[in-house]
């Protein structure tokens, strides 16, 4: 049986091996060390964001990383969902969808005016998911510039 409950600080390093294979699936890299900083930050700190952890049978097999921002476009506070990752074995047994339910529950609760996201082009499961779930397609592209 799976379940999904609030990630707490106890969760930091299953979130790292969690992240650390999301990251190697898309061949992000981060220093391990800074990996460490910024999750450890965020579970200390729930004014920037949480995780959802999914657990089968006791044992950690996703989660979703939220981060929070303040948009003109949405009219206030807003979650970003950052990652999404369920383990590739376990891909067909709607955890995602799980983790994507408790993820609207508990943005909704604190008060979250939409959730954003962005899905990598190939990756047409997930967009799916997204869609069964009431998100849209906008019709922009997302940039960005590393400044460090």
């Amino acid at each position: 049986m799976t379940s999904i409950r609030k990630a707490n600080l106890g969760d930091l390093n299953v979130l790292i091996k969690l992240l650390s294979n999301q990251f190697g699936e898309h061949e992000i890299e981060l220093e391990s060390e800074l990996l460490h900083n910024v999750l450890e930050t965020m579970l200390k700190n729930e004014r920037l964001g949480f995780c959802m952890l999914a657990e089968k049978d006791g044992d950690p097999v996703g989660f979703a990383a939220i981060v929070f921002t303040w948009t003109l476009e949405h009219g206030g506070n807003v979650a970003w969902l950052e990652e999404l990752y369920v383990l590739p074995e376990l891909r067909n047994d709607g955890i995602g969808t799980q983790l994507v339910d408790a993820v609207i529950a508990e943005t909704t609760k604190l008060g979250c005016r939409a959730i954003d996201l962005e899905v990598e082009e190939e990756h047409e499961r997930a967009e799916n998911l997204y869609k069964r779930k009431g998100f849209h397609l906008l019709s922009r592209r997302r940039w960005a510039k590393k400044l460090v």
